[in-house]
């Protein structure tokens, strides 16, 4: 060790005394900073510069007329677009914007046709006809603009897809308005009706009896005939008004069906929100858990509101899932449902359980600045059954509860379909009845012979009264009610929620102000791995000879050129780390982090590039080289890992650049100790594994490396 540090001395004293030498070291230990400050300043915020990108958009729709008003969906999606400022829209004619995207002048065009309204408002006729809008893209002038220009083409289409729906539902609601006060004026027309085709159902046994026996007992033919001739009145009113409104009645049914239908699938949607929303709980309590056990800058206070907030989402969810079952439940009792609303209860005991120590949890840390670990881990149990109790949920709800809410959904438009052909039937039979009946009021002489009609008829009809009065027996007056009132809903904001119907909230995890302190990371790792190689290129690897080298043997004078190299490159980590907080301003959670991993990633980067170096000369250059190229493509620098090819994510885990990529950006976004604890030991592992090499490989490669690095010199092409 002692010889090694007088190579390393007699090197610093080397650079010392020669001016030129001094420059030459200072410039390679600023030079690789250059190359990382000027790319990550070159992409610092490229996304929020977007409003320059310039996107033609050429609007020749003429309009059409619905609902007996004019429309022009193309002039509104224009409007809507002048108040979009995310891309650089150019309103032209379609010559111009053809050329100008030919030209470069602009990167798409998107042509709106003269009959997009026409077409696109067919879709509520019975002769639709899907709509084109024409997107063309100019991929030669810049890959990263097209794809900027792809969002563009996206946000138009969104836009004229919700204004669509949204006028479409509008016009969709008036008519439920109009149907659901007509409904209103007969509510107690319909109710009567129901009550009477009851009635007669109930006393169907006792009527066929007397008709039976009127030869005998006309005195109780006339007495039942009589209370018949009162109550079929109301039945002839109620279904005749049944058959004005039964088509009316159907077609909303079949809206119903399919409002039920897109209901079944939200409460899919909100149990797997909730699921989602529960995951986040877990990992938010899991930085608080290391938040207060170890001494990081994490706000403990705004991951704490985090939590609280999806605690009330997960609660709302819930809730909600709850209220909508509990309706369907009380129209259509089931033993599958109520068992679901019953868990569902238990879930949402729970959160309030949990959302009340939470509560606990804040002041404590308010009072004492301190994180309760018992009551972290308390919630964090609980949250985690509460997420297990919800994915059960979604496993009984998509294979039990949800094929049994279909088939109610189904059973309300075959009753309905049943009860249209019952009315068609009871129409025929209440103006035949109310004749017989009136001839059965002209004399008893005519009794037997009327009655015995009438008792032929009713015992056709008998079946089909006694169905009916069953399925009417089911029906709640209130469900009327309700109906008529979802009818009567405001319809524009019916059809703006139906065109929109959640508004998404965004609350980002470990977020990074900008693009460039995203990419500083990839790019200060680069910039290491590119000064490791400058100095190989620049400095010798192998020492000159000395008074008193011949003392120093082989290996000594590696391990003493090795503590210049390792030296120079701290120095170049400690320029970039610095400069990029300093100079550039690079958002950083923690910075003394960000530069302790540019020394470790530093001293681990010129290990190994010295070691290929020292060890086999200019075949240990290539090397180095052919190892940075394949590290930066596949060490999940700058796309996901698992988009590369089967190649690289297999050896994604061996390469040292993933380990200082994911350092820095635990420095950046946040650390987690688990994290940085990895990346600092396999640098570590990686840098004693090639110090291992060289201990070993220096000596018996040293000759045959110097005679192959000799014959090559003779060529007279090397330096």
């Amino acid at each position: 060790m002692k010889n090694a540090l007088r190579v390393f001395k007699r090197d610093m004293k080397s650079i010392i005394k020669n001016p030129v030498a001094m420059i030459i070291v200072v410039g390679i230990c600023v030079i690789p900073s250059l190359y990382a400050w000027v790319n990550i300043k070159a992409c610092w915020d490229p996304y929020e510069n977007t409003g320059t990108i310039p996107i033609a958009v050429a609007n020749n729709d003429k309009g059409t007329t619905f609902n007996d008003e004019e429309l022009n969906i193309g002039n509104d999606v224009i409007e809507e677009l002048k108040n979009n400022d995310k891309v650089g829209w150019k309103f032209v004619d379609s010559k111009e914007a053809e050329l100008g995207v030919v030209d470069g002048t602009y990167y798409a065009m998107i042509e709106i046709p003269e009959d997009f309204s026409e077409d696109l408002t067919s879709l509520v006729t019975d002769n639709p006809k899907k709509p084109e809008i024409t997107y063309k893209v100019d991929t030669k002038a810049n890959p990263v603009a097209a794809k900027i220009a792809g969002a563009a083409k996206t946000t138009l289409v969104d836009e004229i897809t919700a204004n669509f729906i949204s006028t479409v539902n509008e016009t969709v609601f008036d008519s439920f308005n109009e149907m659901g006060e007509d409904l209103q004026d007969k509510e107690k027309k319909i109710i009567s009706l129901k009550d009477s085709i009851i009635k007669v159902d109930q006393n169907m046994d006792l009527i066929l009896a007397v008709l039976r026996n009127v030869n005998s007992n006309s005195a109780n033919l006339s007495k039942y005939l009589s209370e018949l001739k009162t109550t079929m009145p109301d039945v002839i009113n109620g279904i005749n008004t049944i058959g004005g409104n039964k088509q009316n009645t159907k077609s909303f049914l079949t809206n119903t069906q399919s409002t039920l239908s897109s209901a079944f699938d939200d409460a899919d949607f909100n149990l797997k929100q909730a699921q989602g929303s529960t995951e986040r709980i877990q990992a938010l309590l899991k930085q608080l858990s290391i938040a207060g056990s170890e001494n990081t800058t994490v706000d403990t206070n705004a991951i704490l509101s985090k939590i609280s907030t999806e605690i009330d989402a997960v609660n709302s969810r819930i809730s909600t899932l709850i209220v909508f079952l509990g309706d369907v439940n009380d129209f259509h009792p089931n033993a599958t449902v109520s068992q679901m609303i019953v868990s569902l209860k238990d879930i949402r005991g729970n959160l309030t359980e949990q959302k009340n120590n939470l509560d606990k949890l804040q002041k404590q840390v308010g009072n004492t600045n301190q994180v309760n670990q018992e009551l972290v881990n308390t919630i964090s149990n609980n949250m985690s059954k509460i997420h297990n109790d919800i994915t059960t949920e979604i496993n009984d709800y998509n294979s039990q509860a949800r094929p049994q809410l279909n088939d109610i959904a189904n059973s309300l438009i075959k009753a309905t379909d049943d009860a249209s052909t019952l009315v068609d039937l009871s129409q025929g039979l209440a103006g035949q009845i109310d004749t017989l009946l009136g001839s059965g009021a002209e004399g008893t002489e005519l009794a037997a012979d009327i009655s015995q009609k009438l008792y032929d008829r009713l015992t056709e009809y008998e079946d089909i009264v006694s169905k009916m009065s069953d399925e009417l027996k089911t029906v709640d007056n209130k469900d009327l009610v309700k109906i008529i009132s979802i009818l009567q809903s405001n319809p524009e904001f019916m059809g703006d929620f139906i065109s929109d119907p959640f508004n998404l909230k965004e609350q980002p995890i470990f977020s990074i102000p900008n693009y460039g302190s995203a990419m500083t990371p990839v790019y200060t790792v680069l910039a290491l791995w590119v000064g490791g190689l400058m100095l190989t290129a620049v400095l010798r690897t192998d020492v000159v000879d000395f008074e008193g080298s011949e003392d120093i043997t082989i290996r000594q004078k590696y391990f003493g050129k090795m503590i210049t190299f390792v030296t120079l490159a701290l120095v170049q980590g400690l320029v970039v780390s610095i400069g990029n907080k300093a100079l550039l301003g690079v958002y950083t959670v923690n910075t003394l982090l960000m530069i302790l991993f540019a020394l470790m990633t530093s001293f681990t980067f010129s290990i190994i590039i010295y070691t290929c170096v020292a060890l086999l000369g200019n075949v240990g250059k290539a090397i180095a080289i052919v190892l940075m190229i394949i590290q930066l493509a596949g060490s999940g620098g700058t796309y996901p890992i698992q988009v590369d090819p089967m190649f690289f994510r297999v050896l994604q885990p061996f390469f040292p650049f993933t380990y200082a990529v994911g350092g820095f950006r635990e420095a950046i976004a946040g650390p987690l100790v688990s994290s940085v604890a990895l990346d600092f030991i396999v640098l570590g592992l990686v840098a004693g594994i090639f110090i291992v090499i060289g201990y070993f490989l220096k000596s018996p490669l040293h000759h045959k490396v110097s005679k192959f690095e000799a014959k090559f010199k003779e060529s007279g092409i090397s330096e």
